[in-house]
């Protein structure tokens, strides 16, 4: 001992350690204080839940399953590691935008909407598929998720066009095959003139495949037939010499003589052809000077 009194040994936090163990195993005497608390569990006539005075405390132990000091630290013990583990606490309510965008940010979606990256979105525009990574922005839908989402309505989109396609086709054939029935002889003759009247209009393929779309196989078929019917009529505009669309004798002259260099055309007129006996005939009227 020194002069002091006191140890020259110097204390380590081992040691002190070592002494609160100790003192944690001697059985407190009967007299012991109504703060301590029982070592390994309650005493005989009391527990561990009789230290907790306030009820609510009380009942959320009871309710826990809390028997003893273990318990309650091993509890604790597991709050503390999954709060520390990267998981994201809930939004406190409705109103806690900077907890969602947290809550939403854990859950993949991504800084800005253009960042989904999606593309465009099957038979929409631009716009929409821009307004539709917007609209899952807004709701905190993770990127990975948006892009399976974009992947299921391409393909519920291209199923619904095949299929439109298919209904379609069917349809524009069984037009053709009702307008073969009725027509009759003159369906090569009728479809001829339908030609001429697209064409009249310049109109492309594509043109044409646009305003089948719209009105049907049959509707555009007629339409267009009974155009080429009217502009094959012989009218005649008085004190002019020549037809309503515009031909006169020279351009009448012209295409007589077009008309000899085409041997296609030459052999229809020679099978009989109606369109060309009835151009052949009209052709020559203008040409010879006739009204």
């Amino acid at each position: 001992m020194s002069e002091g009194g006191m140890s020259e040994q110097t204390p380590s936090i081992e040691g002190l350690m070592g002494e609160v163990e100790a003192a944690a195993t001697v059985t407190p005497s009967v007299g012991h204080s109504a703060d301590s608390f029982p070592s390994g569990g309650a005493t005989e006539g009391s527990s561990f839940l009789d230290h907790f005075t306030d009820e609510a405390t009380r009942g959320y132990m009871e309710r826990k399953g809390f028997k003893d000091v273990q318990a309650l630290g091993a509890s604790f013990a597991s709050l503390e590691r999954m709060m520390s583990s990267g998981r994201v606490p809930l939004p406190a309510g409705e109103d806690d935008a900077e907890g969602y965008a947290r809550a939403y940010a854990a859950l993949g979606r991504p800084e800005t909407a253009a960042d989904y990256g999606f593309g465009e979105l099957a038979g929409a525009d631009p716009e929409f598929s821009g307004q539709a990574a917007e609209w899952l922005f807004e709701a905190g839908v993770g990127k990975a998720r948006a892009a399976a989402l974009a992947e299921k309505w391409n393909a519920y989109v291209g199923e619904r066009q095949v299929a439109e396609q298919a209904a379609f086709e069917a349809q524009s054939q069984a037009d053709w095959i009702d307008l073969q029935r009725e027509w009759g002889p003159k369906f090569a003759q009728n479809t001829e003139t339908f030609r001429r009247g697209a064409l009249t209009f310049g109109l492309s393929r594509q043109e044409m495949a646009t305003i089948e779309a719209g009105l049907g196989t049959r509707r555009t078929v007629e339409l267009f037939a009974k155009i080429g019917e009217g502009l094959a009529e012989d009218r005649f505009i008085e004190g002019e010499g020549r037809l309503s669309f515009g031909m006169s004798r020279e351009q009448a002259e012209s295409r007589i003589a077009s008309l000899r260099r085409d041997q296609a055309w030459q052999a229809r007129w020679m099978a009989g052809g109606a369109d060309e006996k009835a151009e052949w005939s009209r052709l020559t009227k203008i040409a010879g000077g006739e009204r």
